[in-house]
């Protein structure tokens, strides 16, 4: 699946995740993070998802960006206004996040499989030994991303 049509799926799958007014703009850099990792997205949203609705506060919460940064994966919430969340609620929330984020720093961000983090002349990437070389592959998504 390109990075294109991964971020068409998890818009439809995961609708209620998001803002309904983010603009075409926003989506465009919502995601900037390589294929390789679109199992561990999508897994975090499924989680993400799955918590929210045992607890009655989908449309309380919305992710508002899932990024690549220093060679890991970034997911950042925001609750809606007027709501805040209990210190138990944002705890849960850390914990599928943490979770996610320390798979990433061993899976390779190309092709999902085992990797490491490398840094390279200050750029951090997650890679396995067939991709570690490949830094231009570092910032494909994000062209593609406004592409969109």
């Amino acid at each position: 699946m390109t990075h294109a049509e991964f971020v068409v799926h998890i818009r439809q799958t995961y609708a209620g995740l998001f803002d309904p007014n983010t603009s075409e703009e926003a989506w465009s850099l919502f995601l900037t993070a390589n294929t390789g990792w679109n199992e561990l997205i999508e897994e975090y949203l499924r989680r993400v998802e799955v918590f929210l609705a045992n607890h009655g506060l989908l449309s309380k919460v919305y992710i508002r960006q899932i990024e690549e940064k220093w060679g890991g994966l970034r997911c950042y919430l925001s609750p809606t206004n007027g709501y805040r969340p209990s210190a138990e609620v944002a705890a849960a929330l850390g914990v599928i996040y943490r979770e996610i984020a320390e798979r990433s720093y061993h899976t390779c961000d190309v092709c999902g499989g085992t990797g490491r983090l490398k840094s390279n002349n200050g750029c951090y990437l997650t890679r396995c030994n067939d991709h570690i070389a490949d830094r231009r592959l570092a910032m494909d998504c994000r062209k593609i991303g406004r592409a969109l």
